[in-house]
């Protein structure tokens, strides 16, 4: 039997993966599986960001040989947090304060109540999504025997 060797199992076999790799084989792929859901998250952000740009000014008109497209500010870095934060190139031209009158627009497209813009260096700058925390109001307000929830401001 050469190259190989009896693995021991230390758990009943209910909890055992294939192969008797016990714990080790479950933490790998908890932690695989976090790293996929984080994966798609920051593309899904990604996605969110440059569909609710295309509609501002931030999105600047680039003529192409292939015809006229739309050119965004690309997210670099992605901090899942809490709170989510992004860092942005900015395409030349812009600034901070295109940025800031743009927000208000974005913020409702990235599920956010606000955004939070500061400029890191000339050609970088810093998104932070800010969520409204739940508050619970009074039944007696709504009428009802029921908890309800909105968000506040």
């Amino acid at each position: 039997m050469v190259g190989q060797r009896k693995h021991t199992v230390f758990s009943n076999d209910e909890t055992a993966a294939p192969g008797g790799l016990g714990w080790w084989w479950t933490e790998r792929a908890r932690k695989r599986d976090h790293a996929r859901v984080n994966a798609e998250l920051v593309n899904n952000l990604k996605w969110q960001w440059r569909s609710a740009c295309a509609a501002t000014s931030l999105a600047q008109m680039i003529y192409t040989p292939s015809g006229p497209t739309r050119a965004v500010p690309m997210i670099a870095h992605v901090d899942l947090g809490p709170p989510i934060s992004f860092t942005v190139k900015v395409r030349p031209g812009q600034r901070l304060a295109d940025f800031v009158a743009a927000a208000p627009a974005i913020a409702p497209a990235l599920s956010a109540t606000a955004l939070d813009m500061a400029l890191i260096t000339p050609d970088w700058v810093r998104v932070v999504l800010r969520q409204a925390p739940l508050v619970a109001l009074s039944s007696r307000s709504f009428g009802d025997e029921s908890e309800a929830l909105r968000f506040g401001a």
